[in-house]
């Protein structure tokens, strides 16, 4: 009998928990990992419902900025193809944590100063 031929239960076992647990990494590398931008971008700064600033992030030759000082203090830096949160005056910094938004459905919150910066398609 050939050596491949041998296998035995545990073997198969763990063939098919290999296999579950690439075959999902491998779609997620071909599929989520590679996907390339949009070709229009726009970032949606809003600060308690209202809307501050809609930026064309294609159309962004240097960095841009944003610093809103009423109540809570943040700071939004808008580059070619992305925009983040650079600083801010809350305590947690989650907003500043989230990184750097590319994609459209990205989307950063400051909650303590009611400021939300989404990526939309343009």
């Amino acid at each position: 009998m050939k050596p491949w031929l041998s296998l035995k239960k545990g073997d198969i076992f763990l063939l098919v928990i290999g296999m579950m647990v690439l075959l999902p990494l491998l779609w997620f590398y071909f599929n989520d990992g590679r996907q390339k931008p949009s070709d229009g971008l726009k970032a949606v700064i809003t600060r308690d419902g209202k809307l501050m600033a809609e930026i064309d992030l294609n159309s962004v030759q240097e960095p841009q900025t944003f610093e809103f000082q009423d109540g809570i203090r943040v700071l939004i830096v808008a580059e070619k193809g992305s925009i983040k949160f650079v600083e801010a005056d809350c305590p947690d910094k989650i907003c500043i944590k989230t990184g750097t938004l590319t994609k459209p459905g990205d989307r950063a919150i400051c909650l303590p100063s009611k400021t939300i910066v989404k990526v939309e398609d343009n």
